[in-house]
């Protein structure tokens, strides 16, 4: 095989690829007897006629097509071995010659940027002290028990933080719009669930009372409803308020907390809760200022084709994720104001900031050799193979994508590494 590499911008280049001859022709050869085994030819079993029949059915570009399939990920794959590359994504490929005894290939690489890391030990940040106060406490108290609330029937009109139980159908200029219709719809008022003076319109309201509520549409909506003024016709059931528990043994007994019966015992659990999740966060903020002064200490030169790659990937997660949710891609843009142009621009503001973070702590891994083998993979899925009572391959199951969890490890050993080598 020979290669020869032109660079086309600074972190991309151009792998230009003559497969031997006789490897081309193996691949060939394979490609038919792939194809041919399923060939069916009278009086024969599938694939077992003989050769000369069988090829008079199997079409020649088929069998380059499938050679081409079955040679480029080698091909590829030894390109970059042989030339020390190291690739951001994969290839585009081009096939520049391809005949019966010749093939020639051209692969479009992004590498990975070069990294200049800067000190990276014997940094130092400051770490905040923590404190739970008694009002801290007090709050977190009264949050858990605003969470067993239950919801009870009341004669009287509504408030705002009741709930109302009601059936509602919107118009504009008269007539009925998509999505806006509900029977028996819970509805806390002053939750922010529903248009801006949807919720302020039904306080006030008893239960049996029929009222309209008339809005606008804020700008920034479906374009078919930006803007639109529209009458929701509504006819309210019932008006139900929280009854909050009162602080009392009993009321803490009903939390169903593990051994926490007592006021006392909740007071110390929470006090205890609240102190771990600040010194967590003060661990975690901690961290962060090392990594950023690592980051920017270091210097990455990405070339546009990667941050150009990154902003399509992230477009399309945004546009699935938005269709996974019921909107198309189009109400999305209408709904936050935006223009693809606009979307893009604001994606990639925070790209290349990404990239660097992400290619600086991988450099890192691999100059301390943080990386995680497949030995030590083993070991650590092992050991949740032990904790959860389960065989090694069930747990691999469990955890879906190992490269993820892999990941995961390499992340906690970066993390040891920084915080052990730093102040």
């Amino acid at each position: 095989m020979k290669t020869n590499i032109k660079t086309l911008e600074p972190g991309k280049v151009r792998i230009e690829v003559d497969v031997d001859s006789k490897n081309w022709k193996d691949a060939q050869e394979k490609a038919f007897k792939k194809l041919a085994a399923k060939v069916s030819v009278p009086g024969f079993r599938p694939g077992k006629a003989p050769e000369a029949m069988l090829r008079a059915r199997v079409d020649g570009s088929r069998i380059l097509n499938q050679a081409l399939e079955d040679i480029l990920s080698p091909t590829y794959s030894a390109a970059v071995v042989e030339n020390k590359l190291r690739p951001m994504y994969q290839p585009s490929v081009d096939v520049t010659k391809v005949s019966d005894t010749d093939l020639s290939l051209a692969f479009e690489v992004i590498l990975v940027p070069e990294v200049t890391l800067g000190e990276y030990k014997g940094l130092h940040a400051e770490k905040k002290a923590v404190e739970v106060t008694d009002a801290d406490v007090s709050a977190a108290i009264q949050k858990r028990l605003e969470g067993n609330a239950d919801l009870v029937v009341v004669e009287r009109p509504a408030k705002l933080g009741d709930t109302v139980t009601l059936d509602f159908e919107g118009f504009v200029d008269g007539v009925p719009f998509d999505g806006g219709k509900a029977n028996d719809y819970s509805l806390e008022l002053g939750s922010n669930s529903f248009v801006p003076g949807f919720e302020d319109a039904l306080v006030g309201v008893s239960a049996g009372e029929e009222k309209d509520v008339n809005i606008t549409f804020p700008e920034q909506y479906v374009a078919e409803l930006a803007g639109k003024p529209a009458t929701f016709k509504c006819l309210v059931h019932a008006v139900k308020e929280k009854a909050i528990p009162t602080l009392s043994d009993e009321a803490v007994k009903d939390l169903g907390l593990a051994d926490v019966e007592t006021v006392e015992a909740l007071t110390e659990y929470e006090k205890k809760n609240l102190l771990t999740q600040k010194e967590n966060e003060a661990q975690r903020d901690y961290y962060t200022a090392l990594v950023q002064q690592i980051i920017d200490g270091s210097s990455v030169v990405i070339s546009p084709a990667i941050v150009d790659a990154e902003v399509k990937q992230q477009e399309e997660n945004t546009r699935h994720q938005v269709e996974s949710n019921g909107l198309t891609f189009q109400q999305y843009l209408e709904i936050t104001g935006q223009t693809v142009e606009q979307l893009r621009e604001q994606i990639r503001g925070g790209a290349e900031a990404n990239l660097k973070s992400y290619l600086v702590m991988e450099e890192l891994s691999i100059k301390e050799k943080l990386l995680v083998s497949d030995a030590e993979l083993d070991v650590e899925i092992a050991k949740l193979a032990d904790q959860y009572k389960m065989k090694a391959e069930d747990v691999k199951k469990a955890l879906g994508n190992l490269e993820a969890y892999r990941d995961n490890l390499r992340q906690k050993k970066l993390q040891d590494f920084i915080l052990a080598n730093n102040n």
